[in-house]
């Protein structure tokens, strides 16, 4: 009953923080700020198929990411908002994905709704859900591909097959053949161990060359067009980083216990479970292959194996659900709100907040009196209320973009005077300044120069703005950088005559 009484408000509480403070913070760079120009561009001259940012052919990433962005500037007008707005939704929606796929591998609510909030509260999955960037949606279309396909599996519904490689080719239009190929082997692998007569089904290579077409004509287009520049780009996305790289084949393992928190420690005895219950086998071969694949590659990023979430919190949720080890459950979960609360405690005072903030700090150990499998979730939920109310404002003090953009718009409205940034590149500085910034080049006369003032000393700034020298996507340095003022410099702004 306590646990039904407190699983739909939590429920609540994850869409509303999805949505919190989404716009009030800056584009972050230097990530963020591709996908923030290259579709305001869009936007403005109508071609969708070619992502430029600051005037320079963006052909990393094929365009389904920008469409997104695109159409949430549509929506809502050109800012952080809506920069972000379908990759929260795509986030949630993920997390519902995962939920379904649990009720049908087990037949059992609790564990679909929990496996709902294990996704979305994952520290990983719920960062890369508030930053514009290819990751989450492609961990949508690979579960609903996977999904769908689970779904024609156990019902027949050809309907279904022929979505998900639909879905497949959607995702090969945020990410390339990934898309493809990692569904393809997990169900590959899955038919292999339970149903080998499946593998022969006709409608499979029937539809494969359809949902590469679809997937793959962006590809084909810039292949044509762009020629040597492209498959340059192409194979050092794909395939260079298959051997260029020298992390440690136990990455994942490691970054899996702070990426997948706050159920991460539990993750791992549950995988173990789960190998012995034949209701999750389609959710462990996906994650096996996830892992295993990405390990075997030798450039490893944490967003790599962030598809298998879906899988992992249905692994984890029902694990917590049915799965022994009781006291390794309760352990983790007083070991987890004690460690938010803390973190609360410790921000509070070292970034000197609000006092008022450190109340926070009593929810997780009282979640713990009322329900214990759930407490983790509450304390996830309250530590990102405290980030994305407290600390992340906190930082906006450190982040003049905006301030210096409005500023070069003031001195040139109409966009006629060539803007150069001297000494550091800021790469959000197109967006806000909506204009194209050169870089790498000496400024010529008869135009506006951004400059760090030890790099230029041809004219006197009319304006200084502080700005960050480091990347932001290291956010927990960035945030200890603010404090102790490191990688900060001044720049000087003025009309170069």
């Amino acid at each position: 009953m306590i646990y039904r009484m407190a699983i739909y408000p939590l429920i609540l509480l994850s869409l509303l923080i999805y949505f919190f403070n989404l716009g009030a913070f800056q584009v972050w760079q230097p990530n963020e700020a591709f996908y923030a120009d290259a579709s305001r561009r869009m936007l403005e001259t109508k071609d969708f198929i070619t992502p430029i940012y600051n005037g320079e052919l963006r052909l990393e990433k094929p365009p389904l990411t920008y469409w997104l962005v695109s159409l949430g500037f549509y929506i809502f007008g050109v800012n952080e908002f809506a920069l972000r707005f379908f990759h929260a939704l795509l986030g949630l929606c993920t997390g519902l994905l995962s939920g379904i796929l649990a009720w049908l591998l087990t037949k059992n609510l609790k564990t679909a709704l929990l496996s709902f909030l294990v996704v979305v509260l994952s520290l990983q999955f719920f960062a890369n859900a508030h930053y514009a960037s290819p990751e989450v949606p492609l961990a949508f279309f690979i579960a609903l591909t996977l999904t769908l396909w689970y779904g024609y599996y156990i019902t027949k519904n050809t309907s279904l097959l022929v979505f998900a490689f639909l879905s497949s080719s959607l995702g090969m239009l945020v990410k390339g053949p990934v898309a493809f190929v990692m569904p393809a082997l997990i169900i590959f692998i899955f038919l292999l161990l339970e149903d080998r007569r499946e593998i022969l089904n006709k409608k499979y290579y029937l539809l494969t060359p359809f949902a590469l077409l679809l997937g793959l004509w962006w590809h084909i287009y810039q292949t044509w067009v762009n020629g040597r520049d492209f498959l340059n780009v192409f194979f050092s996305e794909n395939f260079k980083r298959i051997y260029a790289g020298e992390d440690p084949i136990y990455f994942y393992l490691l970054d899996t216990l702070v990426s997948f928190l706050p159920y991460s420690v539990l993750f791992f005895p549950a995988l173990i479970w789960a190998l012995l219950r034949k209701e999750l086998r389609f959710a462990v071969v996906w994650t096996l292959s996830f892992f295993l694949v990405f390990s075997l590659i030798k450039q490893k990023i944490p967003v790599y194996v962030m598809p298998a979430y879906p899988a992992m919190a249905v692994i984890t949720a029902h694990f917590l659900m049915e799965g022994p080890w009781e006291r390794l459950k309760r352990f983790w979960a007083v070991f987890v709100c004690s460690l938010f609360s803390l973190v609360i405690l410790l921000g509070v005072f070292y970034f000197d907040l609000a006092k008022g903030w450190a109340l926070l700090s009593l929810v997780p150990p009282l979640a713990l009196l009322f329900e214990r499998k759930l407490a983790p979730l509450f304390g996830t939920v309250v530590f990102y209320l405290f980030l994305l109310g407290a600390v992340l404002p906190y930082l906006e003090g450190y982040r003049h973009y905006r301030e210096l953009g409005s500023f070069i718009r003031e001195l040139d409205p109409k966009g006629e005077l060539k803007t150069y940034q001297v000494g550091h590149f800021n790469h959000n500085l197109p967006f806000y300044a909506k204009r194209k910034i050169i870089r790498d080049q000496a400024p010529e006369k008869g135009s506006i120069v951004v400059f760090e003032l030890s790099s230029f000393d041809r004219c006197t700034p009319l304006k200084t703005f502080e700005l960050y020298k480091g990347s932001e996507s290291r956010l927990f340095k960035f945030m200890l950088d603010t404090k102790r003022k490191k990688n900060f410099s001044q720049f000087g702004v003025c009309l170069y005559f």
